[in-house]
C-alpha cells in the first residue's frame, strides 16, 4: 500500500472546502488550486490559516500530491482539469500519482477518464459521495468507489478523515453507478413526499401531525424525515440546490438510455425539477418541489 503523505485539492466549494479543512486537521500536507485568483484572499482565507499550500495550476498541483482529489460539478469539469486543459493534472502527474474524484458523473465517463490516466500509469477511483454539505463539514459523508482495489487501500486513510462509510463496488464507473442509484431512489422520494404533503395541505389536514403518523408506519424515510418539515414550513434554504439534482436525473436518464433501459419515475421527476430550474428556483432546495406543486397544479 502507497503512503499518502501530500494530497492536491481541486474543487474548494460546498464540498471541497470542508473535506480538504478535516485533511489538513488530520495532519496531511494539502495544496489547493482556485480557477479564481482571489477565492484564497475571502473565502478560502481559513484553509490557509489551516496550513494549505496554493498550486497556480492543476499540473503544479499533481507535481507536488501523491492523490489529487477533485470536487467539481460535471464529467466535462472533471475532463478539464484532469486531462484536457494545457496545464492539466496528467501534464504534471508522476508516475503513480492517484486521482479520487468525488464528483458526480456518467459511469462512461468515468471509464475513459480512468483509461486515459492509467495509460500514464495514474491510479483513478471515482468516489461519488452522497450527504451534502452537511455531512461534508461534519465528516460523515458516504463514499461509493470504482476502481482497483490497491489504489482504493492507499487512499482509504484519506476517506476515513471525512466520511463515516465507504464501499468498494466494482471496478472504473461503478462508484457512479452506484451514486445514480442513490439520486434515484433519493429525489423520486423527495417528489412523492411533496405529493403527500400537497394533499394533505389540499385537504386541510395537520401537515405535522400526518408527518408524525408517516414517520412511525412504512412510509418512514430518511427524506420524509429532512425534507417533509421543510415543505411544511415553505423553508427552501439549500442543503442540496436543485439544479445539482437536476443535473444527476440528467446523467441517470442518458446512461439508461445507453442501455436502452427505461426509468420512467425517475424521467417524470426529472421534468418536474427541469421546471424548477426554469421557475427561477435553480438554487433552491429539492424540497422546492412541493411549492412547485401548490402554484402551478392548483
Amino acid at each position: 500500500m502507497t503512503k499518502i503523505k501530500t494530497i492536491g485539492c481541486i474543487g474548494l466549494g460546498t464540498m471541497g472546502m470542508p473535506i480538504a479543512a478535516h485533511l489538513l486537521k488530520s495532519g496531511f500536507s494539502v495544496s489547493g488550486y482556485a480557477r479564481r485568483a482571489s477565492f484564497f484572499d475571502n473565502e478560502g482565507a481559513d484553509l490557509i490559516t489551516l496550513g494549505m499550500n496554493i498550486a497556480s495550476s492543476p499540473a503544479e498541483l499533481a507535481s507536488r500530491a501523491d492523490v489529487v482529489i477533485t470536487n467539481v460539478l460535471s464529467g466535462d469539469d472533471v475532463s478539464d482539469v484532469l486531462l484536457d486543459r494545457k496545464d492539466a493534472v496528467i501534464h504534471g502527474a508522476k508516475a503513480g500519482l492517484i486521482v479520487m474524484d468525488h464528483s458526480t458523473i456518467a459511469p462512461q465517463q468515468a471509464q475513459e477518464i480512468s483509461q486515459r490516466l492509467r495509460a500514464k500509469l495514474i491510479g483513478f477511483v471515482d468516489a461519488p459521495v452522497s450527504g451534502g454539505g452537511a455531512g461534508a463539514e461534519a465528516g460523515t459523508l458516504v463514499s461509493m468507489l470504482g476502481g482497483e482495489a490497491k489504489d482504493i487501500e492507499s487512499i482509504a486513510p484519506l476517506l476515513n478523515c471525512y466520511t463515516k462509510g465507504f464501499r468498494h463496488i466494482g471496478h472504473s464507473g461503478h462508484g457512479q453507478v452506484a451514486k445514480l442509484c442513490n439520486q434515484i431512489a433519493q429525489v423520486v422520494t423527495i417528489s412523492g413526499v411533496a405529493e403527500a404533503m400537497r394533499f394533505a395541505d389540499m385537504h386541510q389536514t395537520d401537515q405535522n401531525a400526518v408527518l408524525d403518523v408517516m414517520m412511525q408506519g412504512f412510509a418512514s424515510s430518511k427524506m420524509l424525515e429532512l425534507m417533509a418539515p421543510k415543505m411544511i414550513s415553505e423553508d427552501f434554504t439549500p442543503g442540496m440546490e436543485s439544479r445539482l439534482h437536476a443535473k444527476d436525473m440528467g446523467i441517470a436518464l442518458a446512461a439508461a438510455q445507453t442501455q436502452d433501459v427505461d426509468l420512467p419515475a425517475t424521467a417524470l421527476v426529472s421534468g418536474l425539477l427541469d421546471a424548477v430550474q426554469q421557475a427561477g428556483w435553480q438554487n433552491m432546495d429539492t424540497s422546492i418541489l412541493y411549492r412547485y406543486l401548490k402554484k402551478y397544479t392548483d
